[in-house]
């Protein structure tokens, strides 16, 4: 029977979401006494838990010491090093991940605490996923469909746990001017992407990071500084992630063309469009596209 529209009486409806990660080398290790890793940092987060014996880590000047179900937590360039304490073999296991949506991302770097003991709130929140992921962290993961929808699925329960432990934690604290500020600039950010992509901007240039700073009062030094305080990478950084998203998502659409698409994003020419997306991604827009249509 066909359905009547007029007769529903309630809806409701996820929101529509848009939202990109990356995951880069996310491994377990089994090392001898004596092993260590020399000083170093990355533009990630990352997820370090120690599966059985000892480890030292020292984050930023902070010595750390991990036993089995303890993890670390670790922001963008946080510099740290680690070694095996003790006179036994260690395990661990590292996830290295970044994340373009806004709030999480604001989560993670308002979390000042970097160690969580086993047992602890966000231990318990994420270990269960931890366990799936490390599960799945073989061979078999790389070729087999059903085991890497599996491994994105244990991600997004990190990722879940993270964000709602860490939520709960600052949910009493009242968001300052600088996070106001530069969630603001984001939001701006974003409107002036969909608008340029959907086309709806009626030939009218995209603001530039000057004119975002002027329309939330501040200057563009002010404005770089709050959003990387709050979000830890620059606004431009913020609004080439959102194009590069966008451009991903336009050209999985057969409908239209590359030079359309290129045109469309605020491009002078698709030569200029395709260095570009080159750059953020190391090949050009028709072998993105040959992956998805052929």
């Amino acid at each position: 029977m066909e359905v009547q529209m007029e007769r529903i009486r309630r809806e409701m409806m996820l929101p529509d979401m848009e939202s990109t990660f990356r995951v880069f080398a996310a491994h377990w290790r089994t090392v001898d006494p004596g092993w260590k890793y020399p000083s170093h940092k990355h533009p990630l987060f990352e997820v370090n838990l120690v599966l059985s014996g000892t480890q030292e880590m020292i984050v930023n000047r902070t010595v750390y010491v991990q036993k089995p179900g303890d993890f670390l937590l670790l922001g963008p360039d946080d510099v740290h090093e680690s070694r095996v304490l003790g006179e036994t073999e260690m395990t661990y296991y590292c996830l290295h991940f970044d994340v373009d949506e806004r709030s999480f991302r604001e989560l993670l770097y308002r979390n000042k605490a970097c160690y969580h003991a086993s047992g602890s709130e966000l231990a318990s929140a994420i270990r269960p996923a931890l366990d799936k992921l490390i599960a799945l962290t073989s061979e078999e993961a790389v070729v087999r469909v059903e085991s890497r929808m599996a491994a994105l699925s244990a991600i997004f329960e990190v990722f879940a746990g993270i964000s709602g432990t860490l939520g709960k934690r600052n949910g009493d604290t009242a968001p300052s001017r600088m996070s106001q500020t530069a969630s603001q600039v984001a939001a701006l950010l974003e409107q002036a992407v969909d608008e340029t992509a959907d086309g709806s901007r009626d030939g009218r240039e995209m603001e530039t990071i000057e004119s975002i700073s002027a329309a939330v009062g501040y200057s563009p030094s002010s404005v770089n500084r709050m959003f990387a305080s709050v979000f830890g990478i620059s606004p431009r950084q913020y609004m080439s992630n959102l194009m590069l998203k966008k451009s991903k998502l336009l050209l999985m659409d057969p409908e239209l063309t590359i030079e359309g698409i290129s045109s469309r994003l605020g491009y002078k020419n698709i030569a200029h469009f395709s260095r570009q997306f080159k750059r953020w991604t190391g090949e050009s827009p028709s072998s993105f596209r040959a992956r998805f249509h052929t």
